[in-house]
């Protein structure tokens, strides 16, 4: 047999074997390319996907979320009725949302780094005589901004969290589920709007920066969507803060700040109302959230029947353990009465009243400049549990899931859960008192009785811009301003109007008790200045968004 020859112009290829560290380089780089499953830089661990501009998120596989932003209420000064029919509103909110959609309630109080007091009450030099009492009203402003907590910016969000397909169907659902809460909140008088993506990637930031005052992490907030594509940048560059250390099992650290996650274990028969106010009241930067999710009423009531079964169950061993031992059968351990009673209640609340059950995971956030600060705060929300029979208990080897779960994202990786019927979740009410602190041409009217925070409005953008001035003789009733920032002497000691738009104040014998001063103009009648005729002994009051306009 003839051996076969190669084919001219054609060369057999060896076959090389690769060396050990060929094999290891390419093994190590097929592990990178794949990941370990690990969230090795900071932006890897804020736990979503995409944000759009219209405000919905993409967070982990096919979940999406959105978030509204609501006003406080006046509750605590309401009467018994009206605090009823909100907590009855309340009760239809919680009711309102099936199975499939959780919700994230966000009560936030931090922190926000202000210019300088001047800019934020909107008084500036203008280069004139007026500095003096310009400067004596900014430091009168920033007298009581100081004793108050306005430093401190309280602000309350609710997230709603569905499933969906894709993004096209998950928008179509929420148009429905956005329109539905907004109603709901106009029931309860609280007003909503809806956060934009913007809004939400600028509460983010505020979070994940805290400051305390005196040392602000991070900075302002300053992005645009048309800077993604050009700087090769995502959302969560412009919302990620320096570092995040959590080697610590009961604290972590966020930049330069500390911080700590608890639950709350909800051990109270009952509880107050003014639990959440209690909470938001602790000094420092606070977060509380509450992941709710509803539980189909078949299922609850199917889970209520197995327990009273059980409870049944316990009861009959321990009666034949008594009949064994040769005592009376009819003492069992009180806690086998006690849950058995409870039991049977929750279950008659299910079947007959419009009650629906809910698990409820209760979530803290505390951020401070130190450890001893951070220790203080916690007890300090530790002690305001305890006055309400429960225990505010510190997440050990949780913290970083305790915090991206307390982002206002709708993401829930703390799985202690208690169970709750729709009244005893609605106790929980997030509305303390109606804040009034308006920028624009708002006027300083004194502080809140409730929040100590100071009371700025501008009338003009109020439904009812009338006001009334009540005073005893001597307290300076002249000196407050209805309409404009100049206060002249009590209406008696002007001339009335005589249709040039002059003073319409009171004259004649009546007693001074109600002055109208909305139509003083700068100008009075004749053309003279109204400074002119108050003379030199006038009181001047400085509108508190840029008097200088009006002296």
């Amino acid at each position: 047999m003839q051996a076969k020859t190669a084919r001219p112009g054609k060369t057999a290829k060896l076959r090389r074997k690769l060396t050990r560290d060929e094999r290891r380089q390419i093994e190590a780089v097929i592990r990178q390319a794949k990941g370990d499953g690990k969230a090795h830089t900071v932006q890897d661990s804020i736990p979503f996907q995409n944000m759009f501009p219209d405000g919905l998120c993409r967070l982990e596989g096919g979940t999406f979320s959105k978030t509204i932003a609501f006003e406080d209420v006046n509750y605590r000064l309401a009467g018994s009725e009206d605090q009823r029919s909100i907590f009855e509103s309340l009760c239809d909110f919680y009711n309102g949302y099936d199975p499939t959609i959780g919700v994230q309630m966000t009560l936030s109080s931090r922190y926000v780094e202000h210019g300088p007091e001047d800019d934020l009450f909107g008084i500036r030099p203008q280069g004139d005589d007026l500095d003096p009492v310009r400067e004596d009203a900014a430091g009168i402003l920033r007298f009581q901004y100081e004793r108050g907590s306005n430093g401190y910016v309280k602000t309350k969000y609710v997230t709603l969290t569905i499933e969906a397909e894709n993004l096209p169907a998950a928008r179509a659902r929420f148009a429905r589920i956005e329109t539905d809460t907004l109603n709901r909140f106009k029931v309860m008088g609280a007003a909503a709007h809806v956060l934009d993506g913007k809004e939400r990637l600028e509460l983010l930031h505020g979070i994940l920066h805290p400051a305390d005052g005196r040392r602000p992490e991070g900075g302002k907030f300053a992005f645009d969507w048309d800077w993604l594509a050009p700087s090769g940048l995502s959302v969560k560059d412009f919302i990620a803060p320096s570092s995040f250390h959590f080697g610590e099992t009961r604290t972590f650290r966020i930049g330069e700040m500390y911080g700590a996650v608890s639950f709350l274990q909800i051990t109270a028969p009952e509880i107050h109302d003014r639990i959440l106010a209690e909470f938001m009241e602790t000094e420092g930067n606070i977060l509380v959230t509450m992941h709710i999710r509803g539980i189909n009423q078949n299922e609850a009531i199917k889970m209520v029947k197995r327990k009273i079964t059980d409870l049944d169950a316990m009861k009959i061993a321990e009666q034949k353990r008594a009949v064994r031992s040769g005592y009376d059968m009819d003492i069992l351990p009180s806690d086998l009465a006690t849950y058995g009673g409870a039991a049977k209640t929750i279950l008659q609340d299910l079947q007959s009243r419009n009650e629906r059950m809910f698990n409820l995971t209760f979530l803290v956030l505390h951020t401070a400049a130190t450890k001893q600060k951070l220790e203080i705060a916690v007890s300090q929300a530790a002690s305001v549990a305890q006055t309400y029979n429960c225990l505010l208990t510190r997440l050990d080897f949780q913290q970083e899931d305790g915090l991206m779960s307390s982002l206002p994202l709708g993401l829930n990786r703390i799985k202690i859960e208690r169970s709750l019927t729709t009244s005893a979740l609605a106790v929980f009410v997030p509305f303390v008192t109606q804040e009034l602190f308006m920028g624009g041409d708002a006027m300083y009217y004194g502080l809140n009785a409730l929040s100590n925070n100071m009371i700025l409005l501008d009338r003009k953008q109020s439904r009812s811009p009338n006001g009334l001035v009540f005073g005893t003789p001597g307290s300076g009733k002249p000196v407050l301003p209805a309409g404009k920032g100049l206060l002249c002497p009590p209406a008696h000691h002007l001339p009335t109007g005589d249709g040039n738009g002059g003073n319409a104040g009171v004259r004649g014998e009546l007693p001074q008790r109600i002055q109208y001063h909305a139509g003083v103009h700068r100008r009075g009648p004749g053309g003279k200045q109204l400074r002119d005729q108050c003379g030199a002994g006038a009181v001047f009051w400085i509108r508190a968004a840029g008097g200088g306009r009006t002296l």
